[in-house]
């Protein structure tokens, strides 16, 4: 019942969209930039899936540009979370009242350019006066953004993370067993582990599950990746059905029939956090925005508030690496005016300054979206903070880890296709997230690959 209601929720919401806005799918908004920066009142009004905290971060992100800019207000508004932060800019389309600026995904941009709802950012990037160097942002963050089928840039990146392994050090340490801060380990590796140790049990120094894997989806995503087994494409075909993608299934099975591999369900819940904090993993794999939710602090625990590593994405020692990128971008709607279009672009190019994502990283473990953030003194000097564990009581210690992390695997970002129509690439990411929860809970790899491939192939 679950699957069905996603599949025909998101369906449904693609159908609401295209025939009330009559999205074509062509590139119908045109783009007239200001000769210079608007006089006249603007207000800006940005809708986003942050909390407080974010929100706070992004204010003062915006204070300087704002004071030089006193003509400019800034309205942020929380959409709950991103399914909520897109059901509510399909609907506001459909009524006609979008916000200036929205965050998202690219699967959720596809669907609202059904309705022509997004103005496409290629000549403000180019722009002799208002544009920017897209060459210094991260290639594979860029390319996110310009995979959209008309050949537009609709978006930029934002808040950029990826996922990283963290890990109980004492735990490893009682086995002799050190990883780097910058080298992943494979799955085989875990296997080899579970061989050579006796870690898995309910024993002083054992655990009922080596290692977590928060999301279902990214797992299959990011495991056809490194298994090179096809998964979609950008027109939408599904391409699940092939050998690379039952021998990856396969052996993630034996993995989780061994209890190496577990899943949130295990637990109940909808992240391993509280399962790795209490001892019931020694591994746990999520994004690096939720770095600070793996933090030891249960002295309940079976192991205490231990201390704490963490290293790279899990790897197949036989494929490519893979490390999938996630995070919200930012786009401008279309339901705006040529002024507050470019005042939208501008908040956009100060959001995403080397700057103010260097200063966004360091204080949520999302990682900058620039080049040259890299470079400047203090994100280095912050960066240097994970050279050590003695260092960490510094509480930017956590976000340090996670930054240097995904520099170490910035070369391995990937990231899905979008594409809507009978099945959506949302559809197809809710659905490979079943497909693993059905091996974890019993499946075959066929049945599971079967039920998966009637739903998606209809």
């Amino acid at each position: 019942m679950k699957k069905i209601f996603a599949a025909l929720l998101s369906l449904t919401s693609v159908f609401v969209l295209s025939a009330c806005l009559g999205g074509s799918g062509d590139t119908a908004v045109d783009v007239n930039i200001p000769d210079a920066f608007p006089e006249e009142e603007v207000e800006i009004v940005m809708w986003h899936a942050f909390g407080d905290d974010n929100q706070n971060l992004i204010n003062n992100m915006l204070e300087d540009f704002l004071a030089d800019n006193p003509n400019v207000s800034m309205r942020q508004v929380g959409q709950g979370n991103y399914d909520d932060l897109r059901s509510a800019t399909i609907q506001a389309n459909v009524a006609g009242s979008t916000p200036t600026l929205v965050m998202g995904y690219p699967d959720h941009f596809v669907e609202y350019l059904e309705g022509n709802s997004l103005v496409p950012l290629d000549e403000y990037i180019d722009h002799d006066t208002f544009g920017v160097d897209i060459d210094d942002y991260n290639d594979a963050f860029i390319a996110e953004n310009q995979q959209y089928v008309d050949g537009f840039q609709y978006s930029m990146p934002m808040a950029k993370s990826t996922e990283m392994l963290v890990y109980n050090r004492d735990f490893f340490d009682h086995y002799d067993i050190e990883f780097s801060l910058d080298d992943p380990i494979t799955w085989q590796q875990l296997e080899q582990m579970i061989e050579d140790h006796d870690m898995i049990g309910e024993g002083e120094w054992q655990v009922p599950h080596l290692f977590n894997y928060d999301s279902e989806s990214n797992l299959f995503i990011n495991a056809s990746s490194q298994w090179e087994a096809p998964y979609t494409n950008i027109d939408g075909e599904i391409l699940i059905d092939n050998d690379n993608t039952r021998d990856m299934m396969t052996f993630l099975k034996q993995m989780m029939d061994d209890n190496i591999l577990a899943l949130p369900i295990e637990w109940d819940t909808a992240y391993g956090s509280a399962a790795f904090i209490d001892g019931d993993v020694a591994m746990t794999q999520g994004s690096t925005a939720g770095t600070r939710y793996n933090l030891p602090n249960n002295p309940d625990g079976k192991f205490g508030v231990f201390n704490y590593g963490v290293m790279p994405a899990i790897q197949n020692a036989d494929g490519p690496n893979s490390a999938i990128q996630q995070g919200p971008n930012i786009a401008i709607m279309a339901n705006s005016t040529d002024a507050e279009r470019l005042v939208a672009w501008e908040i956009i190019k100060e959001l995403t300054s080397p700057e103010n994502t260097a200063y966004f990283s360091m204080n949520t473990g999302y990682v900058p979206v620039r080049d040259s953030a890299y470079e400047l003194d203090e994100y280095q000097d912050f960066l240097a903070i994970a050279e050590n564990y003695d260092n960490e009581d510094d509480p930017d210690f956590p976000y340090a880890l996670a930054n240097r992390v995904a520099q170490a695997q910035a070369d391995w970002f990937a990231f899905e296709p979008p594409f809507t129509g009978r099945v959506s690439s949302s559809n197809a990411r809710q659905e490979v997230g079943f497909l693993i929860e059905a091996l974890y809970t019993g499946s075959s790899v066929e049945d599971a690959l079967d039920d998966a491939l009637a739903d998606l192939i209809r």
